[in-house]
């Protein structure tokens, strides 16, 4: 798909640098490169559009879960309307950013990477699109797809269903679809789900949830800025005070990883006001209480943050419903004990196959070692952004690198990309490896960390198949960037 109208495609050629991606952290990677002055990059967005996540995740009541302040780059602030953006004003943000820095001159839109190559003899890479095109070489390649991008759909959901009302998963939201008037179906009780439930309730004539298991809820407090706040929010030294105050209660907060332990202040802080969140919201409904009640600590799994969720229960529209759905029929579902539910609409809020890294595309290392097949065990990396036999290919939202403030990372991670791939366009190096004693030395500690934390209690998408622990990171951000400056200069060999 081309450039949108007045802009240019970059061309198919070789380039200096291919970025997979361009949501936050491909756009990251991308002003991290022009800010080193290396300017020959492509980008490859298999989207029609810029915006990564919040491009696809565009369904009602979609929104960040952290504070916008913090939930944007450090160096370029905006007029923020809310405390925690809607997924139009971050779909705006990303566009606007991506127009200043003329970033859709240099993106291949609606192209899908099928594989990324390496070649020894020319240590550079190919990469080959999913419409059989083959692009390069490239001296480095940065990935920038994280690993929340491949939606997880129940086996019975898969392919043609009988059912004939719509069905569609949260990050795969058509524009034409609507909740109003209708009896709709939500199969999850995450981030998404709760954000859905509560415009299901709204809008809808009735709504069930399917819940296998529930998960702790804090209150967020989003809310509308008002105008005197954005007036001050435009002026640089309030809006960077109050995104480094932001930025120091995280680093607090995870410092020891003492959010995720269950002897950590934060953490028997945070479960003390988890308890008292359900007891205030709930106390009229013991019934739903009860079944809102996790059998596991406060951030075992993900936290939920949500001011509306126990609201939208207390609804007499709202049913919850304790059970796994098992089939689909043409009017509806029928749950694991076997009772129908009659539905207009099915809404999936079932996550993402997280537990396979770099999902969507095949890379091929040294050796012609496949990467997916290196990681079988589970994913890992030198702070995410780099692994064994893979050189000049950089991660951005690697393994074990899933840690608050998000968009913190991608600017370290992007500067770490930047700097070495620097290296290699002005030809001072023309391979750049990890070195492996201190990639394998850096996961022993990081595991050690992380068999200490409550992650360990319960499946979830922080593990692989194997249970491992690969997407959570055990330290506070400051100690990431810090690390990734470390990793720089003693974690890499250059050639």
């Amino acid at each position: 798909m081309n450039a949108p109208e007045g802009k240019q495609s970059p061309a198919n050629g070789a380039h200096d640098v291919a970025i997979i991606g361009a949501g936050f952290s491909g756009i990251a990677a991308a002003i991290a490169l022009i800010k080193q002055r290396v300017d020959d990059f492509v980008m490859f967005e298999r989207s029609e559009e810029i915006g990564g996540t919040w491009w696809v995740n565009r369904y009602p009541g979609a929104e960040v879960d952290l504070e916008s302040h913090i939930y944007s780059f450090s160096f370029e602030p905006y007029d923020w309307t809310r405390t925690h953006a809607d997924w139009h004003e971050l779909l705006g943000y990303l566009q606007h950013v991506a127009r200043k820095w003329r970033l859709y001159e240099r993106t291949l839109l609606g192209t899908s990477v099928a594989t990324v190559r390496w070649s020894e003899s020319t240590r550079t890479y190919s990469i080959e699109t999913a419409d059989g095109e083959t692009h390069g070489p490239f001296k480095a390649v940065i990935s920038a797809v994280g690993f929340l991008n491949t939606p997880l759909i129940p086996p019975f959901m898969r392919g043609e269903t009988p059912f004939e009302g719509d069905i569609c998963h949260t990050s795969t939201w058509r524009d034409e679809l609507s909740l109003e008037g209708k009896t709709v179906g939500v199969l999850g009780t995450g981030s998404s789900a709760v954000q859905i439930v509560t415009e299901a309730e709204r809008q809808g004539k009735a709504v069930k949830v399917f819940q296998i298991e529930p998960n702790w809820l804090l209150p967020k407090q989003a809310r509308d800025f008002s105008s005197r706040e954005r007036r001050w929010n435009r002026f640089k030294p309030v809006y960077y005070w109050r995104r480094y105050r932001l930025y120091l209660d995280y680093d607090l907060r995870q410092y020891h990883a003492s959010h995720a332990r269950t002897g950590g202040r934060v953490n028997q802080k945070r479960q003390k006001m988890v308890e008292a969140y359900l007891e205030q919201e709930m106390s009229s409904r013991p019934d739903l209480m009860k079944l809102l009640r996790p059998p596991f600590s406060v951030e075992a799994r993900r936290t939920v943050v949500s001011d509306t969720y126990y609201h939208a229960l207390r609804s007499p529209k709202v049913e919850l419903v304790p059970h796994a759905v098992a089939n689909v029929t043409p009017t509806g579902v029928v749950d694991a004990q076997g009772k129908k539910h009659d539905l207009d609409m099915i809404v999936l809020a079932t996550g993402f196959d997280a537990a396979n890294f770099l999902s969507t595309f095949r890379v091929l290392g040294e050796n012609g070692v496949d990467l997916r097949d290196q990681w079988k065990e589970g994913a890992e990396a030198l702070y995410g952004l780099m692994t064994p036999n893979f050189p000049n290919f950089f991660m951005i939202f690697g393994p074990n690198t899933s840690g608050i403030p998000l968009v913190t990372f991608y600017e370290a991670q992007a500067r770490f990309a930047a700097k070495l791939a620097g290296k290699l366009v002005r030809g001072q190096a023309t391979k750049i490896s990890v070195r492996r004693s201190v990639h394998d030395l850096y996961n022993r500690r990081l595991q050690r960390r992380l068999a200490q934390t409550v992650w360990t209690e319960v499946p979830s998408y922080f593990h692989a198949n194997s249970g491992k622990i690969i997407s959570q990171w055990a330290f506070s951000p400051t100690t990431y960037l810090i690390g990734t400056r470390l990793a720089r200069w003693f974690g890499v060999k250059v050639s």
